[in-house]
């Protein structure tokens, strides 16, 4: 075990005999735990056990239709079956690269390291969350996000930016067609209204809808008087990470990974127009059945925390890593509110 690695250790899991540059599962199961019970998207969506690396999985595309009796008594309905079609989870690995000098670990081993743990969690969570929201695969300025260029737009996406590994909701609800233009105003009631009726069936279940804003957004809803805020929700309620309350029994969580720097269509536009061309927030409605996570059964990938020295920068490297999949059942059931004037 190299000089410092030990204290890294000792502060992480309580224990300097492991023999290997990997932290042991308990450290990872820690962070785990913790960010499967802070994040709102992993605490309101369904999760599957990926035993491979690519896996297909069964989802229904129509049911049963009924059919009435009046004037054809005798008369046999019908027959239909159940159509079913296929979602295919991907895994993806997120990772990251942290030195830390050992002058450092040194002398403030036992007070940094509790703060690591708050950030390692932390981290994952923004990170999912930016991917789960902002994703697009799609390479160039024509991504959702827009392209990197440092003077005119530095929100844009960079090489080995993780939001480019997979699409997510943002770019489920854009190629969905559904969509609601605030106009350039702020975002009102008869909006959230408009994009409720636009999911059809998959708004029928009030209590199985978010709506997703900014934060900025946020702060115009919470003067709406038709806001049921949490207090008047009851003791045994499920509260989200970011949850402000409930608009018609749709519950309303704010993320500031939700940007006020799309243009009007809901996208971020090419750099050369500058940050005056990008001043709109977005909203989006969608039904929390739809969205499916995909994590990993190997202990290995779901989340690692190893440990790299470097004498020669007298350092040492912690690395993150885990693995997760993200895919859509169904697309109607999402809609996007776009072109909203931020507060």
């Amino acid at each position: 075990m190299k000089p410092g690695e030990a204290e890294v250790r000792t502060t992480l899991d309580g224990s300097t005999n492991y023999g290997s540059q990997m932290l042991p599962q308990k450290t990872a199961n820690e962070v785990i735990m913790r960010v499967w019970n802070e994040s709102f998207f992993r605490k309101s969506t369904r999760a599957i056990t990926m035993d491979t690396e690519v896996q297909t999985i069964p989802k229904i595309v129509s049911g049963v239709t009924m059919y009435g009796t009046t004037g054809n008594k005798n008369t046999e309905p019908t027959e239909t079956r159940h159509t079913t079609g296929e979602i295919t989870l991907t895994q993806k690995t997120i990772i990251g690269n942290h030195p830390i000098d050992r002058k450092t670990l040194a002398y403030a081993i036992t007070r940094m390291f509790g703060a690591l743990k708050d950030d390692l969690v932390d981290t994952v969570i923004d990170t999912e969350e930016d991917v789960f929201i902002n994703g697009d695969t799609t390479s160039g300025s024509s991504n959702i996000n827009g392209e990197y260029h440092a003077t005119n737009y530095p929100r844009g996406i960079i090489t080995q930016d993780p939001r480019l590994e997979m699409n997510g909701m943002r770019k489920w609800a854009s190629d969905s067609g559904n969509s609601v233009n605030c106009s350039g105003a702020t975002l009102a009631l008869s909006h959230i209204r408009q994009a409720l009726s636009k999911l059809g069936l998959y708004g029928k279940k009030t209590e199985d809808l978010i709506l997703l804003v900014s934060v900025s957004v946020a702060t115009d809803i919470l003067g709406y008087d038709e806001l049921e805020t949490l207090e008047k929700y009851g003791p045994k309620a499920t509260i989200f990470r970011g949850e402000i309350g409930r608009i018609y029994g749709i519950r309303v969580v704010k993320s500031s990974l939700v940007p006020d720097t799309c243009g009007a269509t809901g996208v971020a536009r090419t750099q050369a127009g500058g940050d005056t061309e990008n001043n709109r927030s977005i909203a989006l409605l969608y039904n929390k059945k739809s969205p499916i996570i995909g994590n990993p059964a190997k202990a290995q990938r779901k989340f690692t925390l190893e440990v790299e020295t470097e004498p020669k920068k007298d350092q040492i490297v912690l690395i993150p890593s885990w693995d997760m999949a993200l895919a859509n059942q169904y697309s109607g059931a999402f809609c996007q509110i776009i072109n909203i004037l931020p507060p």
